[in-house]
């Protein structure tokens, strides 16, 4: 059974953000060898989009403690977000940290993880993305919640 922390948020609104953000923190209190969009890695491996500098979606699983926390932060289509979900499962991720968009409808990343994996897999905390049309507050209006998951994560391992 994983325990899920859920970033929600419209679209754009800086979930990917956010989840990267998490990453980084993550791994200053991890082990160094951990897995970034499959592959073996010992560095922060976040890519990000040569033209407009935004992140690039991944998936990550690390270890703290013993524990294996998951994260994927593409959650726009219900169905990608689903096959992540189900391996991360499988692979018996103790916490994982997954974005979803805000909307609560049929076909939707948020309804698809509470219809198939919220039952067997408790919700620890949905958080809200901020975000900020300033490019220079891109991060640091993120701040408390990236403090807010790291805390969760760590009070769970």
């Amino acid at each position: 059974m994983a325990k899920i922390i859920l970033i929600r948020g419209e679209r754009n609104s800086g979930k990917t953000t956010t989840t990267g953000l998490v990453y980084s923190e993550l791994l200053k209190i991890s082990e160094i060898k951990h897995k970034f969009n499959n592959k073996d890695v010992t560095k922060n491996s976040l890519t990000y989009d040569n033209e407009t500098g935004d992140l690039i979606d991944f998936n990550a699983v690390i270890k703290i403690k013993g524990k294996t926390i998951g994260i994927v932060s593409a959650g726009d289509v219900a169905e990608d977000l689903k096959a992540q979900l189900s391996i991360f499962i499988q692979i018996n991720i103790d916490i994982i940290i997954c974005c979803a968009r805000s909307r609560n409808v049929d076909g939707s990343s948020y309804k698809m993880i509470i219809t198939n994996f919220a039952k067997q897999n408790p919700i620890l905390k949905e958080v809200w993305s901020k975000f900020s049309p300033k490019k220079e507050e891109k991060k640091t209006v993120k701040k408390q919640t990236i403090e807010e998951i790291i805390n969760l994560v760590t009070s769970n391992i």
